[in-house]
């Protein structure tokens, strides 16, 4: 993959990766700086990337693996007030069901960004968040259960 096409693809992902790290670290700040180590570390190993049409995938991975090492070290968990902000300064309609996601417990509303709103399938999050496919399955149907409670 060449450096622009690298620049290229990084800029397509931003949005995505910035509102992942926020559903793990649960803070706008910490999102910026992992997103910003997801980058450098994503171009420093750039060599590493076997197949071209994986790079999102591969990304994704290098960005869950720095979130949970810097929610590790911190060891603290503040859910989301600036996401609002970030969000609404950037569309307009915000709708309530991407409120209510954002509202669900951090294991819950990872799994559900990457399966919604990334696209991910069910063994893919599984690899990427090292979990038995069986829990990641389950966590999803408890977040589509508690989703379909906020909305009555």
């Amino acid at each position: 993959m060449s450096k622009d096409d690298f620049i290229s693809q990084i800029q397509e992902y931003k949005r995505e990766l910035f509102l992942l790290a926020v559903s793990i670290v649960n803070d706008y700040y910490d999102a910026e700086d992992v997103v910003a180590e997801t980058m450098l570390t994503a171009y420093e190993k750039l060599d590493s990337l076997k197949k071209e049409e994986r790079f999102k995938f591969w990304l994704m991975q290098i960005l869950v693996n720095n979130a949970r090492m810097l929610v590790r070290k911190n060891k603290r968990f503040v859910y989301v007030d600036e996401i609002d902000a970030y969000v609404s300064g950037h569309e307009k309609n915000i709708s309530d069901i991407w409120e209510m996601v954002l509202s669900l417990d951090s294991e819950l509303k990872t799994i559900v960004i990457l399966y919604y709103y990334q696209g991910f399938k069910v063994k893919e999050i599984s690899k990427m968040l090292s979990l038995p496919v069986g829990t990641v399955k389950s966590r999803l149907a408890g977040a589509r259960k508690k989703l379909r409670l906020l909305l009555d």
